[in-house]
């Protein structure tokens, strides 16, 4: 988990990709209106369910004044499935580190205390191995495999799954951190090198836990997807479960691709690119996501926060292909509100909740009582979620940003309960409901429903 703070530069093409997407929602005129059908009918259940989790800091040096016993209350208060933290090879690897004093301490004192499933990223450098700083050679990519499988043996009793290394492609000190492409053979941050450890890594793990979830990628700053692209085509999913990708936005240049549209918009490309070269759907899971609520220099609200969170939950709950996701993080690690890597948390840094709290943990509540979902989007920025009730017809909408605002006109049925995820009723207009970034939750008794949907100017 490094710096997020980080604002990559030539990415002139996804930046216009944002341009185009925001032009055309502030082009749309009210009078485009666009007519969706509902009804009561069964949806198509999702399976396997979504994993929604939250990334803590247990495994790596510092505490960041993450309490075992609170973080463990935080999580089964919001409903998560699961954490996410570091089991690092070094620290496994320590003097002292015997059988029955498993290491690092802390994190395995913390997985006694919760039920919410660990994703722990096997990762960091461990310079007293041979070959083990940064495995690039065959003798280092043979003893990383070998702390895999005792890492898998050390941890069953918790039913973990696994993340191969945590973004391979950024190093810090170097210029920039991260990669454009590929990058060539010389460079430790390169697709091949990586591609070479997973080869490695994955089977001598999936032999050590044939049921495990066990994911290879992680990339940071990947523009394009070019590194990601590289490593799939280089056998470094052959064995795992799935694709594990990152995602950060809150430094773009465009304000208006701060959001969790730019990230819907980015997977969905992402996929597209890996059906065009596998065939089919590629199992992808947004391991680390989110929206630090620091002063300065990339300003995002506490509340732009939750709202950005809560969609891309929801969003997630109805694409079969993304399976899981992990917010970042639980808490806020740090006190300093002008420190971007301070102020991610969904809780402040002394378990105070922030908006965002709120918002994942009722967003879960609505998924986990669903189970099953349907997605419209009649505009680029205008998002209309059904999801399964017994009651009637349930429909979720949200807009993409506070400037952007949708209308929803109905046929067929009037809501009866329209109220924001965590926020009271919301505005209506005549016989509709507006709609903004916090997502709406609209309760209609009909068995059939058609709903207009429009912009406002």
């Amino acid at each position: 988990m490094t710096r997020k703070c980080i604002v990559p530069g030539g990415r002139a093409a996804l930046i216009a990709a944002g341009l185009v997407l925001s032009a055309f929602a502030s082009t749309a005129k009210a009078a485009d209106v666009k007519t969706l059908s509902f009804s009561r009918a069964p949806l198509a259940a999702r399976q396997p369910p979504l994993v929604i989790g939250v990334g803590v800091h247990f495994g790596i040096g510092g505490t960041f004044n993450y309490v075992p016993e609170t973080t463990a209350a935080r999580i089964r208060d919001l409903g998560v499935d699961s954490f996410r933290d570091d089991l690092p090879w070094p620290v496994f690897d320590a003097p002292g580190a015997a059988i029955g004093q498993p290491q690092p301490a802390r994190l395995f004192r913390f997985m006694t205390l919760t039920q919410a499933q660990p994703l722990l990223i096997l990762g960091h450098s461990n310079p007293a191995v041979p070959g083990g700083e940064k495995p690039m050679n065959v003798k280092g990519r043979a003893a990383f495999a070998d702390f895999t499988v005792r890492a898998a043996a050390a941890t069953r009793p918790f039913n973990p799954m696994f993340e191969i290394w945590n973004e391979w492609n950024l190093t810090g000190g170097q210029r920039p951190p991260w990669l454009t492409g590929a990058g060539s053979p010389s460079d430790p941050r390169a697709a091949t090198h990586y591609s070479a450890l997973a080869r490695a890594a994955v089977p001598s793990l999936r032999a050590a836990d044939p049921k495990a979830t066990i994911l290879s990628g992680a990339a940071g700053i990947d523009p394009g997807w070019q590194w990601t692209k590289a490593i799939v085509q280089d056998g470094a999913l052959e064995g795992a479960s799935g694709l594990s990708v990152h995602y950060y936005n809150h430094c773009e240049p465009d304000i208006r691709t701060r959001t969790a549209t730019d990230i819907v918009n980015r997977l969905t490309d992402l996929q597209g690119l890996l059906r065009s070269r596998t065939g089919s759907d590629v199992p992808i899971f947004l391991t680390e996501f989110g929206w630090p609520t620091a002063n300065r220099p990339c300003v995002i609200s506490r509340q732009a926060a939750a709202d950005n969170i809560a969609q891309m939950l929801l969003w997630s709950a109805a694409t079969p292909w993304l399976k899981g996701l992990w917010v970042y993080q639980l808490k806020d690690q740090g006190r300093d509100l002008d420190e971007l890597e301070d102020n991610f948390g969904l809780y402040d840094y002394d378990y105070n909740p922030k908006p965002a709290a709120c918002a994942v943990r009722e967003a879960i509540r609505l998924i986990k009582a669903a189970g099953s979902f349907r997605l419209e989007r009649p505009f680029q920025d205008l998002f209309v979620l059904q999801a399964s009730t017994p009651e009637g017809i349930r429909l979720v909408s949200w807009t993409s940003r506070t400037d952007t605002r949708g209308i929803l006109r109905f046929r067929g049925g009037e809501p009866h309960r329209a109220t924001g995820l965590c926020n009271p009723r919301p505005a209506e207009q005549a016989n509709g409901i507006s709609v903004g970034p916090e997502p709406v939750i609209i309760d209609i008794g009909a068995a059939q429903l058609t709903v207009e949907a429009t912009l406002a100017p």
